[in-house]
C-alpha cells in the first residue's frame, strides 16, 4: 500500500502527453508471447549481454534460497530464530546499500568499476558461506555479499534502461523479468539437488562459479558503446 501510494504521488509519468494521447487514440496490441520481439532484442550485443548478466546474477542467487536456511540447520546448528536473525541481517544490510549507499557509490565510482568489484564481492562472498564457521562469521560474509548484490543488481537494470529504446522499454524490461524469474525455477532446483546429493558446499560454490562468469563478462564483453563512465 505505502509503494501504490509513493507511486501515485511522486513516480512521474515517463511517457510525454501526446504520446499517451496517440496511443488511445491508435493502441497496438502485442502477442502474449513474441519471439520474434524477443528475439530482436537478443540480436543486440549490448542489452543481450546486459540481460545474460541479470539471468546469471539471479540464478546464482535462487540456488542459495533454500539451502542457506538449510546450511544454518544442518552445518551450524543454528535455531530457527537465529536463521532468522541472519535473514534480518541480510534484508537489513540490503535495504540501506540500496536505499542510500547506492547513490554515493555510483558518485564515487564508474559503473564498469561497481560491476566489476561487485561481481567480486559476490564471488568471494558466496564461496566462503559454507566455511564461515560461526554465527558472527556468516553474518559478516552476508553483509559483505548484501553489498555486492545490493551495487550490481540495480546498476544492470539502469544500464538495462539506458541503452534500450524509449518505444521498447516495456518489452525489454518485461522480458528480462522473465528470464529472471526462469531463473528463479532453475536455481531451487539445481541448489537442493546440489545439497542433497554432492554435498552442502555445492550450491554456494556453484553460485560463486556463476558469479565468476558474471566478472569475466563484465571486464571483456560489454560492448564500448554501452556509457560505463
Amino acid at each position: 500500500m505505502i509503494a501504490f501510494i509513493l507511486t501515485i504521488f511522486y513516480l512521474p509519468e515517463s511517457l510525454k502527453k501526446r504520446r499517451i494521447l496517440r496511443f488511445i487514440s491508435n493502441p497496438q496490441r502485442r502477442k502474449l508471447f513474441d519471439f520474434a520481439a524477443m528475439k530482436k532484442i537478443l540480436q543486440k550485443p549490448d542489452l543481450a549481454v546486459l540481460i545474460l548478466l541479470f539471468f546469471i546474477l539471479t540464478f546464482s542467487f535462487a540456488n542459495i534460497y533454500g539451502t542457506f536456511a538449510l546450511l544454518g540447520l544442518k552445518v551450524y546448528g543454528f535455531t530457527d530464530m537465529q536463521n532468522g536473525y541472519m535473514y534480518g541481517i541480510v534484508g537489513l544490510s540490503s535495504a540501506i546499500i540500496q536505499g542510500g549507499l547506492i547513490g554515493r557509490i555510483n558518485k564515487l565510482m564508474s559503473k564498469k568499476m561497481i560491476l566489476t568489484i561487485g561481481s567480486i564481492v559476490m564471488m568471494l562472498s558466496l564461496a566462503m558461506i559454507p566455511y564461515a564457521g560461526t554465527f558472527l562469521g556468516l553474518a559478516i560474509v552476508s553483509i559483505v555479499l548484501s553489498y555486492g548484490t545490493g551495487t550490481f543488481q540495480p546498476t544492470v537494470l539502469s544500464l538495462i534502461s539506458e541503452v534500450t529504446s524509449e518505444t521498447e522499454q516495456g518489452i525489454t524490461l518485461g522480458m528480462n523479468q522473465s528470464l529472471s524469474s526462469f531463473a528463479r525455477v532453475l536455481g531451487p532446483l539445481w541448489g537442493g539437488f546440489a545439497f542433497e546429493y554432492l554435498g552442502y558446499p555445492f550450491p554456494f560454490l556453484t553460485g560463486a562459479v556463476f558469479t565468476f562468469i558474471i566478472f569475466l563478462l563484465t571486464v571483456f564483453y560489454l560492448p564500448k558503446k554501452i556509457k560505463l563512465d
